[in-house]
């Protein structure tokens, strides 16, 4: 079943609570609400509604695809039309791929050199950070293969990037294949190749393994969906039982916004002084305080942060500080040439110290200060005076992120305030000592 049938109605079975389709959409997206203070963990529903927290097979259903869930939830399908999750993976049709327009960054013009688009199948990204091209065998272009760089990097102007192309694995000597390990998520409904199932994605020898659609769709998260709902005549009959829902992030967020894969439970992977991407659960299970926070307390997960952040933001630092001054900052905006940015709670506790695809150079952030692309979860700033640069922040090897005692991890001040304070912006210029001194009672200021 793909959909249901025309001027269907949907309307709730015998077995389910009776519910609106508003409501539904509601509690189906694990809405924790606009919280008016400190949230609270989302207890679960009534025995037979919404909330079905145990079971992510939902009785081992079958994958109905995203264009029968938008049937009955066509607000929250054009919500997450614009969320990254629906573009890590695009088809390419002969022609440079086409982004929502709100996706005003999302521009990747012409593949890498050598290359014409009917040469590349599809697109990895392209949409937030950076864009990965696969061949016409299923292979993604790497610079160790073909000698020119291959990845392009969107435009980023909080670290002063610009967009073009970057090297990607110039270390890869060989045609490197889109197997399970890189699009499982990327998809929904991916399978791993193995000796029962030696099956490739559209016969491409670089896609080892299958997927069901491109992107992380409704049944990534809730599950697969043909329990759900039946079509009956011109009714859809709705079992509200029958989908996975996971206000805590533990199933769903967990599986791909937490790279521990080979690195040991709970551990942050880091390279070359950055923290790595996609890891936002585990960084948010060792910010101290907010380690219990359930990632929708913050986010909504149907929307984007990047594009819709008035929309994704359920709630801001202050639903559970109200009481908490903004550190000398109130009011404040960094500017450095045509950027701008009205400086908030994130800009502190949430600097730009893991790297997606590019960092600043020294003519944005000075000799000190330290900038990637994309914000930590790491909510926590070093005040240990020994411990001023990221050289501390790093385990010795430079492969993760260190951890006290605790498990707490914390982001030194050559992240959070020289990444301003060094001379290349309207900020004044201070030292790392300096930096680190203010830091420890900044909040304490009148």
């Amino acid at each position: 079943m793909t959909g249901r049938p025309k001027d269907a109605r949907c309307r709730p079975g015998n077995r389910a609570r009776a519910a609106s389709p508003v409501v539904a959409a509601l509690l189906l997206s694990g809405a924790a609400g606009v919280l008016s203070g400190c949230p609270i963990a989302p207890t679960a529903g009534p025995q037979g509604g919404f909330r079905n927290g145990v079971d992510p097979t939902n009785g081992n259903a079958n994958l109905v695809g995203s264009s029968a869930c938008l049937q009955c939830h066509a607000q929250i399908a054009d919500w997450h039309r614009l969320h990254g999750h629906s573009h890590p993976l695009t088809p390419i049709l002969g022609a440079a791929p086409r982004f929502p327009e709100q996706a005003d960054r999302a521009l990747v013009p012409e593949p890498p050199e050598g290359y014409e688009w009917s040469d590349i199948s599809w697109l990895i990204g392209g949409y937030t950070k950076q864009a990965r091209f696969i061949d016409q065998d299923g292979f993604v272009l790497t610079t160790g293969v073909e000698g020119v760089d291959t990845q392009w990097n969107l435009a980023f102007p909080a670290n002063g990037s610009s967009a073009g192309f970057a090297p990607f694995e110039a270390g890869q000597p060989s045609p490197l294949p889109y197997d399970f390990s890189c699009f499982q998520c990327h998809t929904t409904g991916s399978q791993r190749q193995d000796a029962e199932r030696p099956i490739f994605q559209e016969n491409r020898a670089g896609f080892r393994g299958t997927w069901q659609e491109a992107g992380i769709q409704c049944e990534s998260c809730h599950g697969p969906g043909s329990n759900h709902f039946l079509a009956s005549g011109q009714e859809v009959i709705i079992d509200t039982a029958a989908i996975f829902v996971d206000p805590s992030g533990a199933v769903t967020c967990n599986q791909c916004h937490d790279r521990r894969a080979g690195a040991g439970e709970g551990v942050i992977r880091a390279s070359e002084g950055f923290i790595e991407p996609e890891q936002q659960y585990a960084e948010l299970r060792a910010s101290g305080g907010h380690a219990a926070f359930s990632c929708t307390y913050c986010h909504d997960p149907h929307r984007s942060v990047a594009y819709d952040r008035a929309g994704a933001i359920r709630n801001e630092c202050t639903a559970c500080h109200a009481d908490q001054n903004m550190a000398l900052h109130e009011g404040f905006v960094f500017s450095r040439g045509a950027y701008a940015e009205p400086l908030s709670c994130a800009s502190c506790h949430m600097p730009f110290a893991t790297r997606s695809a590019s960092v600043a150079s020294a003519d944005v952030v000075g000799d000190f200060g330290r900038m990637a692309d994309t914000r930590t979860h790491i909510f926590r700033i070093e005040v240990d005076e020994q411990k001023l640069t990221f050289e501390t922040m790093f385990e010795e090897n430079g492969a993760a992120v260190r951890k006290d005692a605790q498990g707490r991890a914390a982001v030194t001040v050559d992240f959070v305030c020289l990444r301003c304070h060094n001379g290349m912006g309207n900020a004044f210029t201070i030292r790392a000592e300096s930096a680190n001194e203010i830091a420890f009672r900044i909040h304490g200021a009148p």
